[in-house]
């Protein structure tokens, strides 16, 4: 890069800041995975009204430059610690489509796919792009994409609205934005040893992870469907919430649940939850754009006798309880347990709207489209009435057989759950299992044996270095020594570069002993060609 790019560059630049919690679980599952399409959302809004185009452009330009976290570029190779740098200015990725002719659903499915076939660089912003189609007289959809290392779904629906604004020419109107490090300067005051104390009070004791489909493939193959309420069903659902005083999300954690349990056969199981992470404490945070989901353990724990309706107010004021620890990183929680859930529940609680009531704009529906690692990931979303599952699957590991019991095992748990309410527990489920609980130590890897070859010392000195411990054996698990995954990122990044060779990241979990890595390296020293380096930032 020629000297004054490179100055330029620097001026550019805001802010560096540290990744939250969820930023670094999205970033080693998407260097992790060779589908880099994985966190990478989108989101169509079917416009209808006279929408100026060029003023729609210049609004969205607007927006990008008032948000920090749009201007984002994520690294993660040239510090101890993954971090994002803010630039002062980027360019806004935008594009025009003409699809007055054809049929728009397919040409939509059609658009995703594309996007999804050219992922986003995470060193090099903006990491979000869209493109309005033009469909016939006063109907567009904008298609909003974007990686989900910068966004949630939260600050789309902030978003939307302050583009809005700026589009009814009130932008000049809007308060100033809190950056997104406003956010992370807030968890860096968390009290970090507190919170990593309660999830192990909360991890304590368990019979180890709870996976219902499988780990996640190699090589998924990813397909999304939609389960709509029955207008019945949706109607006693919202009912009884009201009645009971149960929110929506107990009620859904509670039915996934105990399909989980069942479907294992066990009283205590794990599955994830998407949690909003804003918390009361910061000033502004609804008003911030940025990622502050985090992926969560819920613990579900059955009592035979007990009823539905005290287990689902149990269940509710445990889930209360996380909520001031929200911070915390998942890897921080699992430990050596390792993967504790392969399924995640998503419930959406954000309004979506396009701006004043008396906008000549409206909002007809806005479809979804993203896939996470998880090999079932369930989005509960308002419909225009009622309300519906979005299921995103992984089939090489969920079938159409398997998907089908689940829809119809859990629609039988809701009904059963909302009627009768004052059933026993344990006459709703099969019979379960009570599991001894796990162990937490590491497992015994063999023979302690020393390091004895070149390769081994090499490797052995770049783990100590980047564990920042006493110089490991060639015996030794990395991920049993105190390694996780983005120190397991970390190291791969360094053999790349001191053998000179490529090395995917998931090597690191094919082969966690160091002997055996270091075989593996050998063996590609012999094979492989030398590989360019990746991209560094220059400040």
């Amino acid at each position: 890069m020629p000297q004054q790019d490179a100055n330029a560059r620097r001026r550019n630049i805001e802010t560096i800041t540290p990744l939250a919690p969820l930023q670094e679980g999205i970033l080693f599952h998407t260097l992790l995975s060779d589908d880099k399409s994985i966190y990478m959302p989108q989101m169509a809004y079917f416009l209808a009204g006279p929408v100026d185009a060029e003023r729609l452009r210049l609004a969205w330009k607007e927006v990008l430059a008032r948000h920090s976290a749009l201007r984002s570029g994520i690294h993660w190779e040239e510090r101890d610690e993954p971090f994002q740098v803010v630039y002062r200015q980027l360019p806004l990725t935008w594009e025009a489509l003409d699809w007055s002719e054809g049929d728009s659903e397919t040409q939509l499915r059609a658009q995703f796919a594309e996007n999804r076939a050219h992922p986003f660089d995470l060193r090099r912003p903006p990491l979000l792009r869209l493109q309005l189609a033009h469909l016939v007289a006063d109907r567009h959809v904008l298609i909003l994409c974007f990686h989900h290392i910068i966004l949630d779904g939260w600050s789309t629906a902030r978003m939307l609205q302050d583009v809005m604004a700026f589009y009814h020419g009130h932008g000049d109107k809007l308060p100033p934005s809190p950056p997104y490090a406003a956010y992370i300067r807030w968890m860096k005051r968390q009290d970090q040893d507190k919170g990593r104390e309660f999830w192990k009070r909360q991890i304590d004791g368990t019979p180890g992870p709870s996976l219902a489909f499988g780990q996640d493939s190699d090589r998924p193959v990813f397909e999304r469907g939609e389960w709509s309420f029955p207008d019945p069903l949706a109607d006693s659902v919202t009912t009884f919430c009201a009645e009971r005083g149960v929110t929506l999300s107990t009620l859904l954690h509670a039915v996934l649940g105990l399909f989980i349990a069942e479907h294992l056969g066990r009283s205590d199981v794990f599955f994830g939850s998407a949690t909003a992470g804003r918390p009361a404490s910061l000033e502004g945070a609804t008003d911030i754009v940025g990622l502050f989901l985090n992926a969560l353990p819920v613990r579900i724990k059955l009592d035979p006798n007990e009823t539905l309706i005290q287990w689902l107010n149990r269940l509710q004021v445990q889930q209360a309880a996380t909520t001031e620890h929200e911070y915390i990183a998942l890897r921080d929680i699992q430990g050596n347990l390792g993967t504790l859930f392969d399924c995640l529940l998503v419930v959406e609680n954000y309004p979506v709207t396009v701006g004043p009531t008396q906008s000549d704009i409206t909002l007809e529906r806005v479809e979804f489209d993203e896939w996470t690692h998880f090999p079932l990931t369930i989005l509960v979303a308002p419909a225009q009435a009622g309300m519906k599952l979005i299921l995103r699957r992984d089939k090489t590991v969920i079938d159409d057989g398997m998907l089908q019991q689940f829809l119809e095992r859990f629609k039988a748990i809701l009904e059963q759950t909302i009627n009768a309410p004052d059933t026993l527990v344990g006459t709703c489920v099969g019979e379960l299992t009570v599991l001894p609980p796990a162990t937490q130590e590491p497992k015994a890897v063999g023979p302690i044996r020393d390091t004895s070859t070149e390769t081994e010392a090499t490797v052995a000195e770049i783990w100590a270095d980047v564990l920042r411990s006493s110089r490991p054996k060639a015996s030794d698990n990395f991920f049993a020594i105190g390694g996780h995954s983005l120190l397991a990122a970390k190291v791969v990044t360094r053999i790349r570069k001191r053998f000179d060779i490529g090395l995917p990241v998931r090597v690191m979990f094919d082969k966690p002993v160091l002997a055996d890595l270091a075989l593996h390296i050998d063996a590609l020293r012999v094979t492989s060609e030398p590989q360019p380096g990746d991209a560094m930032v220059e400040f």
